[in-house]
């Protein structure tokens, strides 16, 4: 198992290939989310990403947002889930987050069966829950 982190500009296209096609079997096939993938932030992102080689295991990207850093479509397939591994993805993008941008507020959009997950490592709520590309969500901020 590898983990990589790379920009936009950076990614092969089989890298490429290979994100899109996982975050559309995660939130498209599995959780039956309707949005706009791939959009615009790809190309100002981050991208993270542990492959087994060939398939990517868990993913997400990274990337500034006005006055804040945010972070999203944070994935682990079925095949790695339950084992440690979004915990470990989690580690990887703080540190990426404090590497590349040191001492900027992080904010996300955290689905809202996720919260428990991203409080473990620090996060915490900062509004009601609201609806996004039909899905419940809170917006969550790290406290450092």
């Amino acid at each position: 198992m590898m983990w990589k982190t790379k920009e936009f500009t950076e990614l092969t296209l089989e890298e490429l290939f290979e994100i899109y096609r996982v975050r559309s079997e995660v939130f498209v096939e599995e959780q039956h989310i309707v949005y706009a993938d791939p959009d615009e932030n790809d190309k100002k992102a981050i991208h993270i990403f542990e492959t087994d080689g060939r398939n990517i295991n868990a993913y997400a990207r990274i990337f500034k947002d006005h006055n804040h850093i945010t972070f999203g479509r944070v994935l682990t397939t079925k095949k790695v889930r339950g084992t440690g591994k979004g915990k470990k993805l989690l580690e990887k993008i703080l540190n990426v987050i404090n590497q590349y941008f040191p001492n900027t507020r992080i904010e996300i959009d955290a689905q809202a069966y996720a919260v428990g997950y991203y409080e473990k490592s620090g996060f915490k709520v900062t509004s009601e829950p609201f609806i996004e590309a039909g899905i419940n969500h809170i917006k969550m901020e790290y406290q450092m």
